[in-house]
C-alpha cells in the first residue's frame, strides 16, 4: 500500500519517454512509431487512478464527487488555458472552414468526447485531421470516457472473491483486446479513436494495481531487486522503444501490435527496484520531463499544427526543433503557473467543480461560436470564402464505400432516347464531373456519372488497401455492376474512364489482381484498364481514358489563404501575390510511370488518350486557382470550377467546335502573378 500512495520517480520518466515518443512523431523526427507513447499514458494512467479507485471500493470510502474534483483539478486548468491560446491564435490565422472545424472540436473537448467527434468527422475528403490544433485531445476523451465506468466496475468487484476480482478484470482485458484486433481488421478508424478498443490498455495497468493492493492486503512480502527483476525491466524498455522507431503509420494499430508497447509498460510498472527503474527512468531530466508531460502533451501539437496549417510547406527541421523548445517552455511555465496551483487548491469541492463548470462553458460558448457562426467568415475577403466553400461540396453521384451505384435521374438520367456519356472511374472521375456535364450538355447529351471513391475501374484489378480490408471486394462488385449497366444501355455511346492512376503504386494503396495471377503494380494496371476498354469495345462503345489532374504536393487553399491574409502572406514570404494561381514542376508529384501505361492501353487498344494537362498547364506551372477561384479543393480533386476548365480537353473528343474548345481553356494564358 505504502508503494501506491508514495511518489515514484520512474513514472515520471516513462511519462518523459511516452510523451517525447509522441512529440518526435508529430513533429516529423526519428520516431515514426511515437503515437505508442499514448498507449504507455494509457496504462500509467490506469494503473494510478484505477489502483486509487480500487484501493477506496475495498475500503469503502469512494466517493464519485471526491474523484471528479481530483481529476478536474489535474486536468481542467492547463486544458482551458490551451485552448483559449490556441482559440485566439485560429482566430487571426484560420479559415473560416479551419475555425468552423476547431470549434466543432472544441467543443467535443469540454464534454470530453473530442475522439468521438474525430472519429465522425474525418471522412474521404477529410482523411486526416493533422490541421486540426486538437488533434491530440482524443485521448484525453477516451481516458474520462473510462473514468466514467470504471468506478462502476471497481466497486463491484469487491463482492467477488479476490480470485474472482483479478479474473474479471482479465476477461474485461481480453475482451476489449478483441475487440481492438476485430476493429483493426473492420472498422480501423473507430478502433483507434472510441474506447472500447482501448479500454484493455488502461485495464492492463488497473490490473497491475489490483495485483500490488491485493498482495499488499495479503501481507506478502514486497519484491526486491534481482536478476528477474532486471530482466524484466530490461524487456520492458525494450517492447518499448523498438516499436518507436519500427511502428509507422501504415501499422494497424491499435491491435495486437498494441500489446508490446502496453506489457512493456506494465513490465516497468513491476520493477521499481530495477536498475533501469531507479537510475535511467529516475534521472533528474527524465523526472523533469515526466512532470510536465501533461502540459507538454497539451501544447506541443497545437503549436505544430497551427504552424502547419499556416505555412505552404512543410516547416523545415530548424523550426520544428525551434516549435519543440518553445513547447517545453509552454508546458513549464503551465505546469508551474497552472497546474500546480489548481492542484493545491483548498477550495471546497462543490465550490471547485462549480467554478471549473462555469469556466468549461465560457469556453464552450466561445469556441462554440466558431462552429455556429460559420467560421467568422466575415475576416476574410468575400471572394475567398465563396471559393473555399466550394471545397466542402457534396457530390450525390459519388458512391462511398460498400454503397452500389447511384442511379437517381441526376446520376443516370431517363429517357429511351436521351444521348448519353458515361463517366466512371473513382473520386478523381467524379471531381471532373461537373465541367464533363457542361461540355456534354453543349453537345445535346446527358452524362451518366458512375463513380465510386477509391475504387479504379478495371477488369479483374482493383485496390488493395490493408487499413480498410473489404475495400478491395467491394469494388470489384461496384466495377462489374458498372460494367453490366455500360454494356447493356444502348443510349451510351462513350465511356470516359478516370482515376488516380498513380495511387496504385504506393505502400498504402497498391493494385493487386481480383482474378489471374499478381504482377507489378504497373502490369497490373496495364491488365486491368486493357481488360475495361476492350470489354466495353465489344459491345460498340468507344472510350477515352484520361490522364489523371496534377497532384499538387501541398493544399492549394493554403496558398490561395496566405495570398488574401497578410500575416499568412508575410509568414511565407509572399509579395504582392506572386505566383498565387500558379504551382512549379517541383511542387507536383510525377504521373510519367502510370501515363506511359495509359499510353500503352491507348496504343494497344485503340481508346483515345485525354489530357487535363493541356488545359490546367502552361508555361508558368499548372492552374490551382483562377480569378481567385480555387480549381482544387485538395491536393488531388478539383471543385467545379477547376472541372469546367480541365473538361476543355473533352470538347473535340465529344465533338464540339474548336471554337467553343478555346472559350473554356483561353483564361489560362496569362501572367504568373494573375489569381
Amino acid at each position: 500500500m505504502a508503494a501506491l500512495k508514495s511518489y515514484r520517480p520512474d513514472i515520471d520518466g516513462m511519462r518523459a519517454i511516452a510523451v517525447m515518443s509522441v512529440a518526435a512523431y508529430h513533429y516529423g523526427f526519428a520516431a515514426t512509431g511515437g503515437f505508442i507513447g499514448v498507449d504507455v499514458f494509457f496504462v500509467i494512467s490506469g494503473f494510478l487512478i484505477g489502483s486509487l479507485i480500487y484501493r477506496e471500493a475495498l475500503q469503502g470510502s469512494f466517493s464519485y464527487r471526491t474523484f471528479y474534483v481530483r481529476r478536474a483539478r489535474r486536468i481542467v486548468p492547463a486544458l482551458l488555458a490551451v485552448l483559449a491560446a490556441t482559440f485566439l491564435a485560429m482566430m487571426v490565422v484560420a479559415t473560416p472552414d479551419g475555425l468552423r472545424d476547431f470549434g466543432a472540436t472544441a467543443v467535443a473537448t469540454v464534454l470530453s468526447a473530442s475522439n468521438l467527434e474525430l472519429w465522425y468527422s474525418i471522412n474521404y475528403f477529410r482523411p486526416v485531421a493533422d490541421l486540426n490544433p486538437l488533434l491530440m485531445t482524443w485521448s484525453l476523451g477516451v481516458e474520462e470516457q473510462f473514468y466514467l465506468l470504471a468506478p462502476l466496475v471497481l466497486m463491484l468487484l469487491p463482492r467477488l472473491r479476490r480470485s474472482g476480482r483479478m479474473i474479471a478484470m482479465a476477461g474485461l482485458i481480453v475482451v476489449s483486446l478483441g475487440l481492438a484486433v476485430w476493429g483493426v481488421r473492420n472498422e480501423p478508424q473507430a478502433a483507434f479513436f472510441l474506447l472500447p478498443g482501448r479500454v484493455w490498455e488502461l485495464a492492463a495497468g488497473v490490473l497491475l494495481g489490483m495485483r500490488d493492493i491485493e498482495r499488499t492486503r495479503g501481507n506478502a512480502p514486497p519484491r526486491g531487486a534481482g536478476i528477474g527483476t532486471e530482466l524484466r525491466a530490461v524487456a520492458g524498455l525494450v517492447l518499448i522503444v523498438v516499436p518507436v522507431f519500427a511502428y509507422d503509420r501504415f501499422t494497424p494499430f491499435p491491435g495486437l501490435v498494441a500489446v508490446p508497447p502496453v506489457l512493456g509498460t506494465v513490465l516497468l510498472l513491476d520493477t521499481h527496484q530495477s536498475i533501469i527503474n531507479r537510475r535511467l527512468l529516475s534521472a533528474p531530466v527524465m523526472r523533469f520531463v515526466g512532470l510536465i508531460s501533461y502540459s507538454l502533451y497539451l501544447w506541443h501539437w497545437p503549436l505544430i499544427s497551427v504552424t502547419r496549417l499556416v505555412l505552404v510547406h512543410e516547416p523545415s527541421l530548424s523550426l520544428r526543433l525551434v516549435l519543440l523548445a518553445v513547447s517545453v517552455a509552454l508546458a513549464w511555465a503551465s505546469y508551474r503557473w497552472i497546474e500546480q496551483p489548481f492542484r493545491r487548491s483548498r477550495a471546497p469541492a462543490s465550490t471547485t467543480l462549480w467554478r471549473f463548470a462555469a469556466a468549461m462553458g465560457l469556453v464552450a460558448v466561445a469556441t462554440g461560436s466558431a462552429y455556429v457562426l460559420h467560421g467568422y467568415p466575415q475576416r476574410w475577403p468575400g471572394g475567398f470564402v465563396a471559393s473555399a466553400d466550394t471545397t466542402r461540396l457534396a457530390d450525390p453521384c459519388l458512391a462511398l464505400h460498400g454503397a452500389k451505384p447511384h442511379l437517381s435521374d441526376k446520376c443516370y438520367p431517363k429517357g429511351a432516347d436521351r444521348r448519353l456519356v458515361a463517366l466512371v472511374g473513382d473520386s478523381h472521375a467524379a471531381a471532373l464531373a461537373p465541367g464533363i456535364r457542361a461540355v456534354a450538355a453543349r453537345g445535346g447529351m446527358g452524362v451518366a456519372q458512375l463513380t465510386r471513391s477509391s475504387c479504379p475501374f478495371l477488369v479483374g484489378v482493383s485496390r488493395r488497401v490493408p487499413k480498410q480490408p473489404k475495400q478491395m471486394a467491394d469494388c470489384a462488385g461496384f466495377d462489374r455492376r458498372v460494367m453490366k449497366i455500360l454494356q447493356e444501355d444502348p443510349r451510351i455511346g462513350t465511356v470516359i474512364i478516370a482515376g488516380a492512376w498513380r495511387a496504385g503504386d504506393m505502400r498504402e494503396v497498391f493494385y493487386a489482381p481480383t482474378s489471374g495471377p499478381d504482377a507489378p503494380p504497373g502490369v497490373l494496371l496495364q491488365r486491368g484498364l486493357s481488360g475495361a476498354v476492350r470489354a466495353l469495345q465489344r459491345h460498340g462503345k468507344r472510350v477515352l481514358i484520361v490522364r489523371d489532374v496534377p497532384f499538387i504536393e501541398f493544399l492549394p487553399v493554403k496558398q490561395m489563404a496566405a495570398c488574401v491574409n497578410p500575416l499568412r502572406a508575410a509568414l511565407n514570404g509572399i509579395v504582392g501575390g506572386e505566383g498565387c494561381g500558379f504551382v512549379a514542376g517541383d511542387e507536383m508529384e510525377a504521373d510519367a510511370p502510370a501515363l506511359a501505361v495509359l499510353e500503352r492501353v491507348a496504343r494497344d487498344t485503340g481508346a483515345q488518350l485525354v489530357d487535363p494537362h493541356e488545359a490546367l498547364c502552361g508555361a508558368h506551372g499548372c492552374r490551382i486557382a483562377l480569378h481567385g477561384r480555387l480549381l482544387y479543393r485538395d491536393q488531388q480533386h478539383l471543385t467545379p470550377a477547376g472541372a469546367r476548365i480541365a473538361s476543355a480537353v473533352f470538347a473535340t473528343p465529344l465533338g464540339l467546335s474548336s471554337a467553343e474548345d478555346g472559350a473554356v481553356a483561353g483564361p489560362l494564358v496569362g501572367a504568373a502573378g494573375a489569381h
